[in-house]
C-alpha cells in the first residue's frame, strides 16, 4: 500500500513498462543523474521522484517480468498521468510479447472516453547492430491504429539510452504533454459518495451541499445508471450530468463510488481518482470504521 499511496498530489504519477531489459530503469536512473547506468534487473517496482522546472513527477519503475506484469501493471498505469513503454529494438524475438502488452494497455485497461492518458514509445538500444527499423517496429507492432484512438496523446522515438540518443527529445515531449494534459484536468471533487453494491450509502464528503438526501441520490443514479445498461449494454464506468456537475460512476468488486466534477475535462482526473479509492477499499489493513477512509480521502483526493 505504501507504494500506491505515492501516488497522492505531492507530484505527477508516471509509469514506465516494458519486457525485462528493455531499458526502463537505465531511462529512470538517466531522468535523475544524466548518465547512463547498467542497473540489476527491477524486482517488483522502484520509486524514484524527480523535478523539471517547477513541476515533480513521481516516476513509478515496473519490474518487466511475467508475474508482476498480471498483478501490479494494470494499477499503476490506471492511476498514472502519463506511461512510458519501452521496448528492446534489438530482439525481434520478444515482439510479439511486447505487442501483446500493449496492446492489453490501450484495449483492456484504456478503453473509453474517461481515460485521457499521454503515451510514449521508446524503440530502444537504437545503437546496436541488430536494432529494427522504426518502420518495421511500428508495422509488426500495429502502431499505426493509434491515431484513430481518441483521447490518448502518443508518440513514439527510436532512442539509445547508452548514447542519449533522442532522450531529450523524446522526454521533451512527454513531459510538456502530461503537465498540459493535468493542468486541463485539474479538480477538486465537488462530491464522493461510496455506496455498497446493494445502493446503501456509506460515505459521503459534499463540502459544497449538493446533495439533499444520500440515500435517495444514490437510488436516483442507480435508476439512471440501470436505464442506461438497458439501453446501451452495461459499462464499468458511467457519467450522468445533473445541473452543473457531471457525475462519474465506478463499480468495484464491494463498491460503487461517484465522484461529482464541475467540468467535463475533469473526468479522467475523476476516474483516477475513483480507482485510487476502489484500491484503497480493497487493502485488508484499511477499514471504513475509526476514520481510516476520511483520512485516506482527505490526504490523497481532496
Amino acid at each position: 500500500m505504501e507504494d500506491i499511496l505515492n501516488l497522492k498530489k505531492k507530484g505527477i504519477p508516471i509509469t514506465v513498462v516494458g519486457l525485462p531489459s528493455a531499458g526502463k530503469t537505465t531511462l529512470v536512473n538517466w531522468l535523475s543523474e544524466k548518465r547512463f547506468t547498467r542497473p540489476k534487473p527491477t524486482v517488483g517496482l522502484k520509486f524514484n521522484q524527480i523535478q523539471i522546472g517547477d513541476v515533480i513527477f513521481n516516476i513509478f519503475d515496473l519490474s518487466g517480468q511475467a508475474q508482476y506484469r498480471e498483478k501490479i501493471w494494470e494499477t499503476y498505469i490506471m492511476t498514472s498521468a502519463g506511461i512510458i513503454f519501452i521496448l528492446d529494438s534489438s530482439e525481434s524475438a520478444l515482439l510479439e510479447e511486447a505487442k501483446k502488452w500493449f496492446w492489453t494497455i490501450i484495449n483492456e485497461w484504456l478503453q473509453g472516453i474517461f481515460s485521457d492518458k499521454i503515451i510514449l514509445f521508446l524503440a530502444n538500444k537504437s545503437d546496436l547492430q541488430k536494432s529494427m527499423k522504426l518502420d518495421e517496429i511500428i508495422e509488426k507492432l500495429e502502431l499505426t491504429q493509434m491515431s484513430s484512438i481518441p483521447n490518448i496523446s502518443f508518440q513514439i522515438f527510436k532512442t539509445s539510452i547508452r548514447t542519449s540518443t533522442n532522450i531529450d527529445f523524446a522526454m521533451k515531449w512527454f513531459f510538456s504533454k502530461i503537465e498540459q494534459s493535468v493542468e486541463e484536468q485539474k479538480m477538486k471533487p465537488s462530491a464522493i459518495i461510496i455506496s455498497d453494491t446493494s445502493g446503501t450509502p456509506i460515505y459521503l464528503h459534499d463540502p459544497n451541499e449538493i446533495v439533499d438526501d444520500t440515500g435517495m441520490f444514490v437510488g436516483y443514479l442507480r435508476a439512471l445508471s440501470g436505464f442506461s445498461d438497458e439501453l446501451f449494454g452495461q459499462e464499468k464506468f458511467k457519467v450522468i450530468k445533473i445541473e452543473n456537475h457531471y457525475f462519474f460512476i465506478s463499480e468495484g468488486k464491494n463498491h460503487n463510488v461517484t465522484i461529482a466534477a464541475g467540468k467535463e475535462s475533469a473526468l479522467p482526473e475523476a476516474r483516477r481518482l475513483s480507482f485510487l479509492i476502489h484500491e484503497f477499499l480493497l487493502k485488508d489493513e484499511y477499514k471504513l470504521k475509526n476514520g481510516d477512509l476520511d483520512s485516506f480521502i482527505s490526504e490523497y483526493i481532496i
